[in-house]
C-alpha cells in the first residue's frame, strides 16, 4: 500500500482530483485541515506593539538622557 498526500489552498483543484482518483477505483480520503487565521486588525496591532517595545529599548546616539541631564544639572552654580 502506498499514500499520497496533497496539499492545496484551492478545494475545487483537490475535490477534482478525488473524482479522478474514484474514477479509477482508487481510495482516497479528502482531510481539511483548519488554520487559525488572526484578523488583520489583530496583526496591525501586534506590530504596533513590537515596534513600541523596539523603540522604548533602543538607546539615544549621547547614552542614557536622564543621566546626562544629571551630570549637566550637578556641574551648573545655583547661584
Amino acid at each position: 500500500m502506498s499514500q499520497l498526500i496533497l496539499e492545496s489552498k484551492n478545494e475545487h483543484n483537490l475535490k477534482l482530483i478525488q473524482e479522478l482518483a474514484e474514477k479509477l477505483n482508487i481510495h482516497c480520503r479528502f482531510i481539511v485541515q483548519k488554520t487559525r487565521v488572526v484578523s488583520e486588525k489583530q496583526d496591525e496591532t501586534n506590530n504596533a506593539i513590537q515596534f513600541v517595545k523596539t523603540f522604548t529599548h533602543e538607546k539615544t546616539s549621547f547614552g542614557n538622557a536622564l543621566a546626562w541631564q544629571k551630570n549637566k544639572r550637578q556641574e551648573r552654580p545655583l547661584d
